[in-house]
């Protein structure tokens, strides 16, 4: 199946055509700038020429879902998407980060790909490898100023099992010398220093090893990552709504049928009708639906006992997702828990969860351990995020 892998998520461009037998037939490289939208169409076409590949030919077609250069994601997506739209080809994706750490064969380490985010920022993937080189996803991506990451190195070195620290990727090479202080040897074996690669991308589009390892499910769509959101956006966003605020209420029997349904579209192992009623009836549970203009958009479900709590469940419908509801469930939580006396509060969360375990950190989650291959439905470990009173 002849295939098509567009990697521009940074300044460093590469177009890779492979035949039906998997051999590379074209690479094109080039250095690009800020040229994206003016360089990667004609990349794309050369690619294809030499390697004498009409693209109504093409049976897959790979693109960098980020992060990296909003602009790169974008344009390198966008392009993806017209090229399988008129070929019909299957649009595949994985992330930056993934695609340099299922390729980089390193063996028992935590292992953190770095993609440059600007003048003085990284993005930073956390992963942790075997015996055989396999990664697994750790923990959601970070995006910050070194010294930002190399604090979350610390956090996620403490539950990943491992002590041995690797780094590899384009932004290893930018700041290897302070890598290489904080961690003698991180960088050794120098894995892609000199830029993301289509190789690697289409290698790990293709390799169906789901969401344990940071990519996609199967029939996932091709959605971006870009881990922080511009500036813009989010202005836009709180202007919207703050026409339309989220109010909260006790949650109460009467509200488990609609609940149940929010779950069943949710989740992959949603709480039935049964489990909502029985614990409802608990005397240390605290439950609450947040609302908007009179309408269910989410709820939680946490205990809060003799100086320890747990939140359970925290559900947020899909079009209501990141705007402020989940944000108004946890503040709200966390205030009950300080009213209580409650010191410590806990979660478990998805490691592809990102947008949920930003939002725990926020409000100052922070990585306490990991339940190994705790979601059956994927493979995915859960990360156990914990809150302490004063912290």
């Amino acid at each position: 199946m002849s295939g098509l892998a567009i990697e521009a998520a940074t300044a460093h461009v590469e177009v890779l055509v492979r035949d039906d037998d998997g051999n590379s037939v074209a690479h094109e490289i080039e250095e690009v700038g800020h040229g994206h939208t003016r360089r990667l169409t004609p990349l794309v076409a050369r690619a294809l020429a030499t390697a004498g590949v009409e693209a109504r030919a093409l049976r897959w077609i790979a693109a960098d879902l980020g992060p990296g250069s909003f602009t790169g994601v974008r344009v390198g997506l966008a392009t993806a998407r017209g090229f399988a739209l008129a070929s019909g080809a299957t649009l595949l994706g994985a992330s930056s980060l993934a695609s340099l750490a299922v390729n980089a064969a390193v063996k028992r380490a935590l292992l953190v790909p770095l993609v440059p985010g600007g003048a003085r920022d990284a993005y930073a993937g956390f992963f942790r490898t075997d015996a055989e080189g396999r990664a697994r996803l750790l923990a959601a991506p970070r995006v910050g100023p070194l010294e930002d990451v190399l604090a979350a190195i610390t956090e996620s070195r403490a539950v990943s099992g491992v002590q041995r620290v690797r780094f590899v990727g384009p932004g290893a090479a930018r700041w290897r010398d302070a890598l290489e202080l904080a961690y003698p040897g991180s960088t050794e074996g120098a894995h892609r220093f000199e830029g993301l690669s289509a190789a690697d991308l289409a290698d790990a589009a293709r390799a169906g090893l789901g969401p344990a390892a940071g990519l996609p499910a199967r029939g996932e769509e091709t959605r971006p990552l870009y881990v922080r959101s511009a500036q813009a956006e989010e202005r836009v966003r709180h202007r919207a709504l703050a026409a339309h605020p989220v109010t909260l209420r006790p949650f109460t029997e009467a509200d488990v049928p609609a609940a149940v349904e929010v779950e069943r579209a949710v989740f992959s192992d949603p709480w039935p009708a049964n489990f909502f009623l029985g614990e409802l009836r608990q005397p240390l549970v605290h439950a609450r639906v947040a609302e908007r203009d009179g309408h269910m958009a989410g709820y939680a479900v946490a205990w809060l006992g003799a100086g320890a709590g747990h939140l359970g469940n925290l559900a947020v419908i899909e079009g209501e997702r990141r705007r402020g509801v989940a944000r108004a469930l946890v503040r709200e939580l966390l205030e009950t828990a300080r009213a209580r006396r409650v010191e410590s509060l806990t979660l478990e969360v998805r490691v592809s969860n990102d947008a949920a375990q930003a939002l725990y950190r926020v409000h100052g989650f922070r990585l306490a351990g990991v339940r190994r291959g705790y979601y059956r439905d994927t493979g995915e470990d859960a990360l156990v995020m914990e809150w302490r009173a004063g912290a």
